[in-house]
C-alpha cells in the first residue's frame, strides 16, 4: 500500500522546513563548512533519500525526526511545525519511561532489579487499547483511544514485572488483515512495547510501513532487514524494511487469547 499523501497543513510544514534547511546550507557554506544533503543526512542519522522526502513533503515528519532537524538547524520545532511542537511533552514523557526501563539493569538500589509483587496491589494493570494513526505524532505515530466501553485490556502484573516492562510504554492494538494467518488473524489483540524498537531477527513488531500500520515478523538477510508475513500465500511476499518508509513502532510482547467460536 502506497504512503498516504500529506494534507495541506503537513505540506506547509514541509515547505517551511525546506526553507530553513536552505538557509542552514547558505550559512554553512559562508563559513566554509559541509552543507550538502549527504553531510546533513550523516548528522541526522538517516538516509539522504529520506531527508529529501521529508523536505519535499513526500513522507510526514514525526517528533523523533523533528527533534533531529531542530538540533541540526538550531531552531525550535515550532519554527517549522506547531503540530509536532505540541507533542513534545508527550514524547519527553515516553522517553522518560523508556529510560526507566533501561535504567533497571543498572539500578543496584532496587532489590533484584525488579519491583516485588505486593499482595495489596492489583493483580492486573490496565493497558490502553488504541488505534495507530501513522502521521505526525509521537515517535512516528499517534495513538487514538478505542471505543470507551472497551478502552483498556488487563495484563497480569506478574507478566509485566517478570519481563521488565514499563506499563506507560505498552499499547494494545488490533491485528488487521490475514497476512499473519494462522498465528494471528483479523481482530486479534496484541500488546506492543514502544520502548523496544531495536530489530531482532525473527521477532514480531508493529511497523509504520509506507504509512500503513502493520504487524510483521522482522527477518534479517545479509545486511538487509525485511518484513515477513506468516501466510504462505505468494501474495504476501516479504518487503524490504529500510529508511523513512519503514519505522518500527514497537515490539510485540503478548498476544491475547482468541475466541474460537464462529471462526471456522
Amino acid at each position: 500500500m502506497p504512503a498516504l499523501p500529506l494534507n495541506q497543513h503537513e505540506l506547509a510544514e514541509a515547505a517551511q522546513l525546506k526553507q530553513l534547511f536552505i538557509e542552514w546550507q547558505h550559512a554553512r557554506r559562508s563559513q566554509g563548512l559541509p552543507a550538502s544533503q549527504e553531510a546533513a543526512a550523516n548528522q541526522l542519522e538517516f538516509g539522504q533519500s529520506a531527508l529529501n522526502q521529508y523536505l519535499n513533503g513526500k513522507i510526514p515528519l514525526n517528533i523523533d525526526v523533528a527533534i533531529k532537524f531542530s538540533k541540526l538547524l538550531g531552531v525550535p520545532i515550532s519554527a517549522f511545525s506547531s503540530t509536532l511542537a505540541s507533542h513534545a511533552d508527550d514524547f519527553a514523557a515516553a522517553k522518560d519511561a523508556m529510560a526507566m526501563a533501561q535504567a533497571r539493569e543498572h539500578d543496584f538500589g532496587i532489590v533484584g532489579k525488579r519491583i516485588t509483587v505486593d499482595a495489596q496491589q492489583a493483580e492486573h494493570i490496565p493497558i490502553k487499547k488504541v488505534s495507530l494513526t501513522l502521521r505526525a505524532g509521537v515517535m512516528g505515530f499517534e495513538a487514538s483511544q478505542e471505543d470507551p466501553s472497551e478502552s483498556t485490556i488487563d495484563l497480569p502484573r506478574r507478566f509485566i514485572e517478570e519481563n521488565d516492562l514499563v506499563p506507560q510504554c505498552l499499547l494494545a492494538i488490533k491485528v488487521k488483515g490475514d497476512s499473519m494467518w494462522p498465528l494471528m488473524i483479523e481482530g486479534d489483540v496484541v500488546v506492543i512495547n514502544i520502548a523496544d524498537t531495536k530489530p531482532i531477527n525473527n521477532e514480531f513488531y508493529a511497523v509504520n510501513f509506507e504509512g500503513e500500520a502493520v504487524v510483521k515478523r522482522l527477518v534479517r538477510d545479509g545486511r538487509e532487514w525485511y518484513l515477513a508475513s506468516m501466510n504462505p500465500d505468494p501474495a504476501y511476499h516479504r518487503r524490504a524494511c529500510r529508511g523513512g518508509d519503514c519505522i518500527i513502532v514497537g515490539r510485540v510482547v503478548r498476544q491475547e487469547a482468541r475466541t474460537l467460536m464462529g471462526r471456522v
